[in-house]
């Protein structure tokens, strides 16, 4: 082998080399690259998968809020409007007269309100048997709209009367009442103008 070829074949080599030097640093970047990158691909494959149950939830959530809405809708469809108030202690009185009990007097107590409803309560004085005032309270208990009874005493009526039993009783009607819907914010007031205004001559 002659010397020049010798020469040629170590240059070959070392160019080589040299190459496969540069390769491998080069390519090391894109190495490093190709991890961040499949690392991001899992990070973004668990925040799909996240999403994929968030979206499932909304749904099932959203669901559940509208059957809830529509039961609010049909509970106010039955609570009394404030037109009903005062016609609630002439509807009691009927009531009690179709269950043979005797309205001796009734008072209405301050309205009581609540976050979603006002208790309009409305004391009540009975001369009743208690069968007749069972059938009272299953009357009160079916009324079309929503009132409930509550508060009662019941004492043996010492007065010559037909009826055994003195009943005191509070009967309440509620009105649907949502709270105010919140003030819209206050835009914020006009800077003054930094020059000053000219004066008439």
């Amino acid at each position: 082998m002659t010397p020049y070829l010798q020469k040629q074949i170590i240059i070959g080599s070392l160019a080589g080399l040299l190459i496969a030097v540069l390769t491998y640093i080069l390519l090391g970047g894109a190495r490093t690259e190709l991890k961040t990158l499949e690392a991001s691909n899992v990070t973004l494959q668990e925040e799909v998968r996240k999403g994929y149950g968030i979206k499932s939830n909304y749904e099932q959530l959203k669901k559940e809020v509208d059957l809830q809405s529509k039961t609010i809708e049909e509970l106010i469809k039955i609570m009394p409007a404030e037109t009903d108030i005062s016609e609630m202690p002439y509807k009691v009185k009927k009531m009690a007269d179709t269950a043979g009990i005797d309205q001796v007097s009734f008072s209405n107590e301050a309205p009581q309100k609540q976050q979603y409803y006002t208790a309009f309560p409305v004391q009540f004085t009975f001369r009743a048997g208690f069968h007749s005032f069972g059938e009272f309270a299953s009357q009160i208990s079916g009324f079309e709209k929503i009132v409930s009874i509550s508060d009662i005493e019941m004492t043996r009526d010492s007065g010559k009367s037909l009826y055994p039993i003195l009943v005191k009783c509070k009967v309440s009607a509620y009105v649907y009442t949502p709270p105010p819907p919140p003030a819209p914010a206050a835009k914020p007031a006009a800077k003054a103008s930094a020059q000053p205004a000219a004066k008439e001559e």
